[in-house]
């Protein structure tokens, strides 16, 4: 039984609880925090600690045990990093576009973000995808894009944005692609959004992934970085079976999976690596 007090301020985490609470992180959402970042995730929790007027981390630990009014939901936003901007890492989308204008199809072009944080990933395949439209023959651009953070899809359906992600923009390229929704927001103007979804999903758990495939690519830029290493095993395995033969599996520039799968092969573009799923 949970016990619910109200105290003034809330004891340190102990070793036990950080253990225990890692542990359940790490299983519910693939992401870990190491010794060294455990003062992180106790000042995450903190707040939901005093919300729920809970006395301490092992309180807070029984309470996910039986999820009570949804509480994992709060406890992914609360240990997700949310770092995103428009046009970030823009050369994987070029090397992308550019191997696309190789092929001769007229089918769609299937996209999945996977961990698109609040959308502005997404967004910007779209973007590309408009300016590539030449290159790409017309071809039609889908893009699912889905994140364990509800806050962040509803944001992403929103699309609506503060200045912080629109930091790689030039002020041309913002009255481009925006408009101004008040003081420092701005809205993403309605042909941009076109073709792009956004739905609540776990990467480790492929029943909640949007559409049922197979994708031309899979974008998972920034989010494996944080996982521990049997998680990224099973992040790898979910994004194969999302993948058509010959799907391409884009990365951020600090993670690799080589050595991880047998189901994909490193592809050296001209400005990134990718891994294109083997076929079966």
């Amino acid at each position: 039984m949970v016990v619910a007090l109200e105290s003034p301020t809330t004891p340190r985490m102990t070793r036990e609880e950080y253990l225990l609470l890692n542990e359940f992180i790490t299983e519910q959402f693939g992401l870990t925090f190491p010794e060294h970042k455990r003062e992180m995730l106790e000042s995450r929790l903190r707040p939901r600690l005093k919300a729920l007027h809970l006395a301490r981390y092992w309180d807070y630990y029984l309470y996910l045990q039986i999820d009570r009014d949804g509480e994992r939901a709060r406890l992914a936003e609360a240990v997700t990093n949310n770092e995103t901007f428009f046009f970030r890492e823009t050369h994987q989308f070029e090397d992308f576009f550019e191997r696309l204008s190789e092929e001769r199809s007229a089918r769609p072009l299937r996209v999945l973000c996977a961990g698109c944080s609040s959308g502005e990933e997404p967004y910007t395949l779209g973007i590309f995808a408009r300016l590539s439209s030449i290159r790409l023959g017309g071809r039609q651009l889908e893009v699912d894009a889905f994140d364990i953070d509800g806050s962040r899809i509803a944001t992403g359906r929103q699309a609506e944005y503060g200045r912080s992600s629109l930091r790689a923009l030039t002020p041309e390229q913002v009255s481009r692609y925006l408009v101004a929704a008040g003081t420092d927001r701005w809205e993403l103007r309605a042909p941009y959004r076109s073709g792009v979804g956004f739905s609540v999903g776990n990467i480790l758990d492929p029943a909640s992934y949007p559409g049922s495939g197979p994708y031309d690519a899979l974008f998972c830029r920034n989010v494996l970085i944080y996982f521990s290493e049997s998680a990224l095993r099973r992040a790898v395995q979910n994004f194969a079976r999302m993948l058509r033969p010959g799907g391409l599996l884009f990365l951020g520039a600090a993670e690799s999976i080589i050595g991880l799968s047998d189901r994909f092969e490193t592809v050296r573009f001209p400005h990134t690596i990718a891994y294109r799923r083997r076929a079966d």
